[in-house]
């Protein structure tokens, strides 16, 4: 479903010439309609087309229509009906049918959306009445459509959109527009129109006979789209055609079979576009292992670029062979699916986008699937969410899915190594997955319980990793921004050791007792206990102290462009931690930004844009920025929290290493945790060295190696 009706910016009044009333009106409007009420002028295909544009749009969202056709008649005839007994009006209505029926044929021009009304004549989610009068224009061209919200929008059309300015080409159609939300106006004329549509339905104007289509006349039509499938060569449907235009605009002749197909671009922006060296190297290996494999690259490096790259010479040698192409594209979040939209749309595809609400792209991605089985369409992109991808609804759509026909990229492929996720993973022709850590534990832990469990699901199904290209690539090949290192070393309080040892001997004993094979209950355990651990770290109390002594003294210029990684728990006094740094930045006179999962795509946005013009300083943010969303204006960040798990540090660094114009180097903070300078328990020497693992790992690549080999050797002094 689209957006609300009052999202739209829907103006007043609507005139060709200066406005297209397909693409700024019709098809935004009803990409959100669920109830559509239609009375058009006058019964002949020429003026039926125009007053039905956006068809497509109700059909994909499942959606409901009346529709009321105008005829005149000679007075005689007219004065013939009205004294007609039901029956006889009925064999008008079947004159009518069989009209109606012959447009649908295509005997006549502009039959795309006539055809697309036959389709939903055939669901059963169309009613038809004929209005009939005395010699004369039929006026009453009225439009009422309701969105999920039970927003009305009332339009009425110009009284131009007659068969001669048709037959004519000219093009004066105005539409006046009446909104519910503004009462005022909706009251004095929306509702009036409202009224109008429903008199002509029930058959209550004087002037006018209402006749109504009865079932066997809709069956007729339903008879008529059978039997074209049966007389259609190798029991293809012609009616395709018309399941092919509902993702195209209507507008012309172009079927989306032609206009959505992927192409690789001249141009990404400015620049002239061409894969690099290491792309082009990790494809090659990539086809040498029959086009199954992980590419272990760098965040930031251009997977998805790569990815789509890939997908788009599998369709042109696929093409050249006659033979269609069906990508699915698996990611773990929303945000991230809405960035491979973007990404797509660079190669011409149009993903079906199957996340959000079912009733959203459960019809599309069946009707689409089913064009590729009869022929008619060579290539369809799925674009899916992981909790989409499990759900019973999205594996039943997909069951019958050809999969020598079958390209499966999985974006962050480690999170494909849950045993269920793994048991519903298609068994593709062609596999090809993306992350920068695939192996590592995301369970934030040092000792890993669940042995090589995920590991083994991931290559059972990509089989291997077959190229890699690592943060130091990416740095020398000028892909990514070299970086400044610096280390904040915090020591925990004693009270918070006592209870980081005491959760520790608790994961300790669970792995002992269970001689590595943890029962569900205790793999529960485990998974609270350590995420308790990691909270307790990530919400160190001697850390805001820092914090707001290293903040107050930076130049306001200097904190442009920041990102503050921090903790998902809470302090000694309960309070959030993403609050807690919020406050302690405001303090010191930051202009600072929340960046949550709690914050709305359109927040979202507009806070991005704020950062980037540099309108606000910093953006604060826990897990969401870990995969997917860019933010390559960043040019430097303090990371407050971060797990033991490689994956998160190294997914965080590639963040701030994005290249962006203007940006020639990087700057990293690591608030260290440190045992407190009192303990002696094995415990805080675990930690210690866990948290030094990370510092020599940054270290590596920085170019500040003097400096910090200087504060590595004040932390050895610390070691407990």
């Amino acid at each position: 479903m689209g957006p609300s009706f009052q999202d739209l910016n829907l103006k007043p009044v609507y005139r060709t010439g200066e406005d297209n009333l397909f693409t700024d009106f019709y098809r935004p409007l009803l990409s959100s309609a669920i109830r559509y009420d239609r009375a058009v002028g006058f019964f002949s295909s020429e003026i039926l087309s125009c007053n039905l544009k956006g068809l497509s749009s109700l059909v994909r969202n499942n959606g409901r229509m009346r529709l009321i056709i105008g005829e005149p008649l000679e007075k005689d005839e007219y004065e013939a009906i009205l004294h007609e007994t039901i029956e006889s009006r009925q064999v008008l209505t079947e004159h009518y049918i069989n009209k109606l029926i012959e447009m649908m044929d295509g005997t006549e021009a502009n039959t795309g959306r006539l055809q697309v009304l036959a389709y939903l004549v055939a669901s059963k989610r169309l009613e038809i009445k004929f209005a009939v009068r005395p010699k004369g224009m039929f006026h009453e061209k009225i439009g009422v459509v309701y969105d999920e919200e039970d927003n009305c929008v009332v339009f009425q059309g110009s009284a131009n959109e007659t068969p001669s300015a048709l037959f004519e080409h000219i093009n004066a159609e105005s539409v006046s527009v009446y909104k519910s939300w503004q009462e005022t106006v909706f009251e004095d004329y929306g509702k009036n129109y409202i009224r109008s549509f429903e008199q002509l339905w029930e058959g209550n104007r004087e002037d006018i006979v209402v006749l109504d289509v009865v079932s066997k006349q809709y069956e007729r039509i339903a008879d008529y789209i059978s039997s074209q499938i049966k007389q259609s060569k190798n029991n293809r449907l012609d009616f395709e055609k018309v399941l092919l235009q509902l993702d195209d605009n209507l507008e012309d002749s172009i079927s989306l079979s032609q206009s959505a197909l992927p192409k690789v671009p001249e141009y990404l922006g400015t620049h002239k576009f061409d894969i690099r060296p290491h792309q082009r190297e990790a494809l090659n290996s990539w086809r040498a292992n029959q086009f199954t494999g992980i590419l272990k690259h760098a965040t930031g490096s251009g997977k998805t670029i790569t990815s789509i790259y890939a997908l788009t010479k599998m369709f042109e040698a696929k093409q050249k062979q006659d033979q269609s192409l069906i990508v699915m594209i698996s990611v773990p979040y929303i945000d991230l699916a809405k960035q491979w939209v973007k990404e797509l749309k660079l190669f011409n595809i149009t993903p079906i986008q199957c996340f959000d609400s079912r009733s959203k792209w459960e019809g599309s991605l069946a009707r689409n699937l089913q064009l590729v089985e009869f022929g008619s369409s060579k290539f369809v992109c799925i674009l899916v969410v992981n909790k989409t991808l499990c759900s019973d609804h999205f594996q039943k759509a997909i069951k019958d899915i050809n999969l020598s026909s079958l390209m499966f990229i999985g974006d962050e492929c480690h999170r494909h190594s849950a045993n269920q996720t793994r048991s519903l993973l298609p068994d593709a022709a062609f596999k090809l997955g993306l992350s920068a850590t695939p192996f590592n534990d995301d369970d934030d832990m040092l000792e890993s319980p669940f042995g090589n469990d995920a590991m083994d699901n991931i290559l059972s199904y990509y089989q291997a990793i077959v190229h890699e290209y690592s943060l130091e690539d990416a740095i020398l090949d000028e892909v990514l921004t070299p970086y400044d290192y610096h280390i904040i070393p915090i020591h925990l309080t004693e009270v918070e050791q006592e209870e980081y040892d005491q959760l520790s001997e608790s994961i300790r004993k669970i792995m002992i007792n269970s001689g590595g094979n943890l029962s569900k209950d205790n793999r529960e355990k485990m998974v609270t206990l350590t995420s308790k651990r990691s909270r307790l770290l990530g919400s160190a109390e001697n850390k805001m102290f820092k914090l707001r002594d290293i903040t107050s003294n930076i130049s306001k210029e200097k904190r442009k462009l920041t990102l503050f990684y921090v903790g998902e728990g809470k302090d000694s006094e309960d309070n959030i931690i993403i609050d807690q740094v919020t406050k302690t930045l405001r303090y010191n006179d930051w202009k600072t930004a929340q960046f949550t999962g709690k914050t709305t795509k359109r927040e979202r946005d507009e806070l991005l844009h704020l950062f980037k013009q540099r309108r606000v300083d910093a953006l604060i943010a826990m897990k969401v920025l870990d995969e997917g969303i860019d933010v390559p204006a960043c040019s430097t960040a303090y990371i407050l929290a971060s797990t033991k798990n490689p994956r998160q540090y190294v997914q965080r660094r590639g963040r701030v290493l994005r290249k962006f114009p203007g940006k020639t180097k990087a700057t990293i903070h690591d608030f260290v945790v440190l045992p407190c300078p009192y303990s002696k328990s094995i415990f805080g020497k675990k930690l210690y060295e866990s948290e030094l693992e990370r510092v020599r790992d940054f270290s590596l690549l920085a170019t500040n190696k003097i400096e910090i080999e200087s504060h590595l050797q004040e932390l050895e002094v610390l070691r407990v």
